[in-house]
């Protein structure tokens, strides 16, 4: 059997992916920022199949974030894909959350 990550990681894994891909349908239907938020469902949906595709083959050695490190090192394009995203996806969540603050504190403010 080959090496993985653990279970919770999974779990937190998907879960971030469920949560911005229900934050970003949420902003479509209130009409907010519609090219950004499907650029988002775009990217939380595509980056995790690539890695997957992109890891059934690896050395039994290597869990799934070696392998990334590794590729990543070697310059595959897929590995700069997946890091892009997942950086793309980290810094919309925190524009995100510093626009819900900033609101929050116009809301005190008033």
């Amino acid at each position: 059997m080959s090496n993985t990550l653990p279970a919770w990681f999974w779990i937190a894994y998907y879960l971030f992916l469920a949560i911005t891909i229900g934050v970003a349908i949420y902003n479509l239907s209130n009409r907010k920022s519609i090219r950004l938020s499907l650029l988002v469902i775009w990217i939380a949906i595509t980056v995790p199949i690539v890695g997957l595709l992109n890891s059934i083959g690896r050395f039994n050695e290597l869990n799934e974030f070696q392998l990334l490190v590794n590729e990543l090192h070697q310059g595959a394009l897929w590995a700069w894909y997946a890091c892009s995203g997942y950086l793309f996806l980290a810094v919309w969540w925190i524009l995100l959350l510093l626009k819900i603050i900033a609101r929050q504190k116009k809301i005190v403010t008033h």
